[in-house]
């Protein structure tokens, strides 16, 4: 059953904070030249596709945050009805 103040279940926020981890560790990999770019931009877009099959609002890095996130789920963010 999902948290009601995330609207993940347990198991979810647990995949999202892994795939965040190994997204970081794959970014740091790129810029340092790891492994071909080619597999590592691989491994990325696989770990983005089941990121956004979780979740797929709210990844904007812009200033603003709050971008791309549903109205439903900001309100929920920001303590609304």
């Amino acid at each position: 059953m999902p948290d009601s103040t995330a609207g993940f279940t347990p198991e979810q926020r647990e995949r999202l904070t892994q795939i965040w981890d190994q997204l970081y560790e794959l970014y740091l990999e790129q810029a340092n030249g790891g492994r071909a770019a080619a597999v590592i931009e691989a491994d990325i877009a696989k770990l983005i596709a089941e990121r956004n099959a979780i979740r797929s609002w709210g990844w904007n890095t812009g200033q603003n945050w709050k971008e791309g996130i549903p109205p439903e789920e900001l309100a929920k963010m920001l303590g609304q009805k």
